[in-house]
């Protein structure tokens, strides 16, 4: 935002220079900017207008604005005529543009003398057309004059009567509009194409060349692109004596053109087809169109030499109006002196401003990531904390209730060993298993208490070894463990202690109740969510009577806590723990 309102200052800057009548190289460049159409409109006028600008350009030594107005200056004199002067700008101009390393401006230099020689030194201009071309292949960004270049070149090359390299650099010229989608100069290079066909007999070419032409004039919103080609199509059948074809075409020219006041094209076409009528051997038409031709070619004729009067006239009352707009020209200065001021100090208190809310955002924004940073590290300081407080306790249960454990199974190994005719053995028996039991439980809680993170394939492992364990005090009933899952899945501390107890509890249902011949565990996943069942071959029970009891409402409390779904299945053929992680 406040890069744009810099911008905007400096574009104000440059419309006080205007203003206020200061000069600059902003208003050098827009009088040497002026259009070929402009220029043309009055010649003296435009000769005026360039002599200042080159002298606008001296004052403040800005030698491209110097260069152009020189060359703009060449281009005038050879339009009025005076081609000695022309030549003389011209050669200033490539001067200027050869010492200040200007390389696009000075091909177009050299292509334009090149190309206004060609009636008076054909040798000489190709000489300046084939310069200008070497130094524009090698100028940046310049494919826009390239295109031109290859246009006059084409003509000169014409004038030697050499067609088919006439017809070469045409096409070149059309190539680069094509790529740069000039659709203005597009079809004028078509027509040119198209000419040079019919003016080597090759009328078949020179139509396809129109027709393409046509494409792009349809596609223009005014109507002199299609007078012209309309045109072009009447000279194609005039040259190949196709009398009847060329006066309708000329005809239809005409038409348009009168509804366009294209007087150019309308004399032109009331004089070929008076001349078509002629050949016809049609006296009487070709008579009428004659005089068509005369009375409006005189017309023109008058209406040029009142349109020189109109503008004397013009010319008077403007400058009677000129002195009466200069008294007050100069309160109107201040007057926009002030309100550009004005302009700027709002403009600069604005950017202030917006310079400061935007420094106190920033500030606000560090703030704020700073802040966070600090929760980040306060939350990793309490997770680290917590950790090291379940590992203190693993290590308490490990080293207090653990050994206790153990001590009491090897006191009741003692035991039993030095007392086998005791009656109470079968007691100390089921004492002892009880307690293995409860270290083993002991050992899979502290396990997963110091896992701080875990795996599918953790738990996969540890469920492996429990049943390995269990494998060896039954008889008669084949447990197996299958990992079918593709990938592996994270898990919580809590989630990998809860999915193994469900597992545990179901486990030892099956082996308890079941009578089942056959357990599997199966970790397998559906739609990328891993899932566990426990299902065995057994008689089944009936999961109304015994959904109150213990055993299953404890899984169903550990599978909420491990954000887990428990479905129990369970009919004769066998039961089946369905755990699906969500």
């Amino acid at each position: 935002m406040f890069k744009k309102f810099i911008k905007i200052i400096f574009i104000l800057v440059l419309y006080s220079s205007i203003t206020f009548g200061q000069i600059s190289t902003l208003t050098i460049d827009s009088v040497n900017s002026i259009g070929f159409e402009k220029i043309v409109a009055n010649l003296r006028q435009s000769l005026n207008i360039f002599s200042e600008n080159l002298q606008n350009a001296r004052k403040i030594n800005y030698k491209k604005g110097e260069g152009i107005s020189l060359a703009n200056l060449g281009l005038v004199n050879y339009l009025l005529g005076e081609y000695d002067k022309s030549t003389e700008f011209y050669i200033k101009a490539i001067d200027i543009f050869s010492q200040n390393n200007m390389q696009l401006e000075l091909a177009d230099a050299y292509g334009e003398l090149g190309y206004q020689l060609k009636r008076r030194d054909l040798k000489k201009a190709n000489d300046y057309m084939r310069k200008a071309i070497e130094i524009g292949k090698n100028a940046m960004n310049n494919q826009g004059i390239m295109s031109k270049l290859y246009d006059n070149y084409a003509v000169l090359k014409e004038m030697e009567n050499s067609l088919d390299s006439s017809l070469y650099y045409s096409k070149k010229a059309l190539e680069i509009k094509i790529k740069n989608n000039d659709s203005v100069g597009i079809p004028f290079s078509l027509n040119k194409i198209a000419t040079t066909y019919a003016n080597q007999k090759k009328f078949k070419e020179a139509v396809d060349y129109l027709n393409l032409s046509d494409i792009y004039r349809n596609k223009e919103e005014g109507n002199f692109g299609k007078a012209e080609n309309l045109a072009l199509r009447s000279d194609f059948f005039y040259y190949q004596g196709k009398i009847d074809s060329a006066l309708h075409y000329y005809k239809k020219t005409l038409n348009l053109s009168q509804s366009l006041n294209y007087n150019y094209l309308i004399s032109y076409s009331l004089e070929n087809i008076s001349n078509l009528y002629l050949l016809k051997n049609d006296y009487k038409n070709a008579f009428e169109y004659y005089k068509r031709f005369r009375v409006y070619k005189d017309s023109l004729d008058n209406l040029e030499k009142n349109s020189r009067i109109a503008q004397l006239e013009i010319a008077f009352e403007t400058e009677q109006k000129d002195k009466l707009l200069a008294q007050s020209e100069l309160q109107i200065q201040q007057r926009n002196l002030w309100l550009f001021l004005s302009l700027i100090s709002i403009i600069l208190i604005i950017s202030f401003s917006i310079f400061v809310y935007k420094n106190q955002q920033q500030k606000r924004e560090i703030a704020i990531r700073d802040i966070e940073l600090q929760n980040e590290i306060k939350r990793a300081q309490l997770e680290r904390k917590l950790f090291d407080e379940k590992l203190r306790i693993s290590r308490e249960l490990h080293d207090n209730i653990g050994s206790q454990l153990t001590f009491i199974i090897s006191s009741i190994d003692n035991i039993t060993y030095a007392n086998k005719a005791d009656p109470n053995l079968t007691n100390l028996s089921a004492l002892k298993e009880f307690s293995r039991s409860a270290l083993f439980d002991l050992r899979n809680t502290i396990w997963a208490m110091k896992e701080e993170k875990g795996d599918f394939e953790k738990l996969y492992l540890k469920v492996n070894d429990f049943v390995q364990r269990l494998d060896a005090s039954l008889f008669g009933i084949n447990i197996s463990v299958q990992n079918n899952l593709a990938s592996n899945y994270e898990l919580s501390s809590i989630q990998m202690l809860n999915l193994f107890r469900i597992i545990q509890e179901a486990l030892q249902n099956s082996v308890k109740h079941s009578s089942a011949e056959n357990i599997q565990i199966i970790f397998s996943e559906t739609e990328d969510k891993p899932s566990i069942v426990v299902k065995d071959d057994g008689k089944g029970f009936d999961i109304s009577k015994e959904s109150s009891g213990n055993g299953l409402e404890n899984m169903k409390r550990r599978s909420e806590l491990s954000n887990a779904n428990l479905q129990i299945k369970s009919d004769k053929n066998g039961t089946s723990v369905i755990i699906s992680i969500l």
